[in-house]
């Protein structure tokens, strides 16, 4: 966090008719983190001006329709569209990751639903994609 995040912050009551006389584009919102945050002093979310598509490192968030994968896949819908603190605000200690998504799926958004919509068709579009493949090397 910089002198500019902390005149910007201390500046939250400004009035309205500073902030239209300011030059230059509108500044991006800034949200301090809670108090009891061990980098509140370091550290700020900024919000950006622009829409940006998040790009995940790590393994891809699996099929929904695959048993084997359903826990993983509970775990990382959970992380990524519930917000959270602790893992016990994703999960009770003696609960499934599969049954914490079905009890805290109405705190998934509805735009997020439909970002995992297309997360699940991304998949099936690789699979069809991988069966016409194979289909096309036999017949060769």
């Amino acid at each position: 966090m910089n002198r500019a995040d902390l005149k910007y912050l201390s500046e939250a009551a400004t009035s309205m008719t500073d902030k239209i006389n300011e030059k230059g584009r509108p500044h991006n919102q800034r949200y301090p983190f809670q108090k009891q945050h061990p980098q509140i002093t370091a550290h700020l979310l900024m919000e950006y001006s622009e829409r940006h598509v998040p790009i995940l490192y790590g393994p891809q968030i699996p099929r929904r329709d695959h048993d084997d994968t359903r826990e993983r896949y509970s775990r990382a819908l959970l992380t990524l569209f519930v917000p959270w603190r602790t893992v016990t605000d994703l999960c009770d200690i003696n609960q499934t990751w599969k049954d914490a998504l079905k009890s805290r799926q109405n705190r998934v958004s509805i735009r997020s639903w439909k970002i995992i919509e297309n997360i699940q068709l991304l998949h099936e579009c690789r699979k069809d994609r991988d069966e016409h493949l194979l289909q096309v090397i036999t017949e060769a």
